[in-house]
């Protein structure tokens, strides 16, 4: 049967502690014990120009980091490319590396379907295929033969009522898509991101479009899901990012500047330039 998702868990210090940098180490190099991901030396660019250089920066498991910094820092460049979904944009190129558990997602050997399995990302705009709300929701789950067909009705069920979607759609899961909000259509690719079991979610900008009733809903699922799924949120609400990640991540003019717990990062920042971002001073 398909597992009840994860309870309210209370993070370890530890978890936050291990990103924590200590004063005089380089703004953009971390020591995370065990981390689920990690970039060494990470350039990344399209053609001529370079959108991001040296980047070394580790994800705590269990954890929800936040990547902050104005529009064209290169954040979602960046995490565009912890699953690979920049490699057959034209003219992408990168040196350096990106590693899953201590393999680069280059390697020879890795399947890219399994990546995205593992590595799942939510968009900043609703992506819902052309299928009914159930077989949104179910299509990665078969894909992957995660379950029997037998389980596939509890299974979206399931993934509905954590997305807060069961109510509003029970009666007509055999429908379009394309027929929900725009904000109900977010919540269910988040459904169908998470039917899969992703270890890492990827999410760009994932409230965006959503209501403030929703953006609580989403925020809460994603604080409980988080000791089981580690989350990157690329978010410009700054609020959002305060409340919701233990680690924030601040990308200026293709840097990251500063990397460390959000309480340092909004609180006691050590470069200028976080300071004037987190303060407002910057745009």
């Amino acid at each position: 049967m398909w597992p009840r998702m994860i309870e309210p868990v209370e993070h370890a210090a530890s978890i936050q502690s291990d990103a924590l940098m200590t004063s005089g180490e380089a703004p953009n190099v971390t020591a995370v014990a065990n981390p689920v991901i990690r970039t060494d030396s990470l350039d990344l660019g399209f053609g001529s120009t370079m959108i991001l250089e040296d980047i070394n920066l580790e994800f705590p498991r269990g954890s929800i980091t936040a990547l902050i910094g104005p529009s064209g820092s290169g954040k979602t460049t960046f995490l565009r490319s912890l699953n690979r979904m920049n490699d057959k944009v034209r003219g992408y190129k990168r040196a350096g590396e990106v590693k899953l558990d201590g393999t680069s997602i280059w390697d020879s050997q890795v399947d890219l379907l399994q990546l995205r399995r593992r590595v799942g990302m939510l968009f900043q705009r609703p992506n819902p295929f052309p299928m009914s709300i159930r077989e949104n929701v179910l299509v990665g789950v078969k894909a992957h033969k995660l379950a029997r067909k037998s389980d596939f009705d509890q299974i979206t069920e399931t993934l509905l009522k954590e997305v807060g979607l069961w109510k509003a759609v029970s009666d007509r899961l055999n429908d379009s898509p394309f027929r929900l909000s725009g904000g109900q259509q977010q919540l269910l690719c988040l459904a169908r991101a998470l039917a899969v079991r992703p270890e890492v979610l990827l999410l760009d900008e994932p409230t965006s479009a959503l209501d403030p009733f929703s953006i609580e809903l989403v925020e809460s699922l994603i604080a409980r899901l988080a000791p089981a799924v580690t989350f990157v949120v690329v978010t410009h609400n700054l609020a959002q990012a305060k409340r919701l990640s233990h680690n924030t991540a601040f990308f200026f003019q293709g840097r990251l500047m500063e990397y460390g717990l959000t309480t340092q990062i909004f609180a006691n920042p050590q470069q200028p330039d976080t300071q004037r971002y987190v303060s407002g001073a910057m745009g």
